[in-house]
């Protein structure tokens, strides 16, 4: 139990306590900050990578289809994700704002800046989707049009030959080598978290659980908020449905149906199995001198 439980959960824990070292490291040594690169060097590899793998993974994956309708309502589901995982974030992060506002006081020494003309909607909707040059495409900022990019190109290579063309498997052996990469990458996880942590605490001490604070602070009547009592009340809904779907079922009947798929033969025993299991050539001639007795 102890091999699968650390096989499942053993490079969750190492993250975990890498991110509970790097805390107190960085609440005992102000000089922690001179570990922020390593943290750096995690997140930069991570930003590199993930640009060619999900152009290589959308685009594979379109390619090596065999039913373009099958194709098409799977881009219109991705955009369709996209958008609303976006829209859902947003209204979150507006309800948010607006319950615990992240600046108490506004700012009046704040310098005053140019503003430039808004956008119209239709210049938003073609820098939302599409970028002037290729090379925007190769940053991180541009990840929608290099969604739409990547399946256009999935496109173009299913109705080229699909599975069975050069460019599909190219783009399907690129995709598995990416993933490779990104294991190795992951590898390096706790040790840019314990760097990250560590430099993020020593940086910014008290000041870090000062604003995550003013959350759950009780009222004067001494009950927790509305919505810090709901999101407690989901927490615990989500850890039980977690715990319930990870926790092995014990099967009904399990020992009367393995005795039934497994006979254990009578009259001889121990014994029995023993000589069969070691020599069956025996036990056959043993039964037959009995038989012929």
């Amino acid at each position: 139990m102890s091999r699968s439980f650390f096989r499942t959960y053993g490079f969750l824990s190492a993250m975990l306590l890498a991110i509970v070292l790097g805390c107190v490291l960085g609440a005992l040594w102000p000089g922690a900050t001179c570990l922020a690169p390593l943290g750096t060097i995690f997140i930069n590899l991570m930003f590199c990578i993930v640009v060619p793998l999900v152009f290589c993974s959308l685009s594979s994956s379109i390619a090596c289809m065999k039913s373009p309708k099958r194709a098409g309502k799977i881009m219109g589901t991705t955009l369709l994700v996209f958008i609303v995982t976006g829209l859902i974030a947003a209204v979150i992060m507006l309800f948010a704002m607006r319950l615990y506002p992240p600046v108490l006081e506004p700012w009046a020494d704040a310098a005053a800046g140019a503003v430039d003309e808004q956008a119209s909607v239709a210049q938003l909707l073609v820098n939302f989707f599409t970028v002037e040059d290729f090379a925007a495409l190769l940053s991180r900022r541009a990840m929608l049009p290099l969604i739409v990019f990547s399946i256009l190109i999935g496109f173009g290579v299913n109705l080229s030959g699909g599975a069975d063309c050069l460019t599909a498997k190219v783009l399907q052996d690129m995709t598995n080598c990416l993933l490779k990469v990104v294991s190795l990458i992951s590898y390096y996880a706790p040790v840019a978290f314990f760097g990250f942590f560590a430099s993020l605490v020593a940086t910014y001490g008290a000041q870090i659980t000062a604003a995550y604070g003013r959350a759950p602070v009780p009222d004067p009547r001494g009950w927790w908020p509305r919505d810090a009592r709901l999101l407690s009340a989901l927490l615990c809904l989500r850890a039980r449905r977690v715990s319930a779907l990870c926790l092995p079922r014990r099967r009904k009947g399990g020992r009367a149906r393995h005795a039934a798929a497994h006979p254990v033969p009578r009259g001889h025993g121990a014994r029995h199995l023993l000589v069969r299991r070691d020599d069956p050539d025996k036990f056959r001639g043993r039964g037959r001198q009995r038989r012929a007795a």
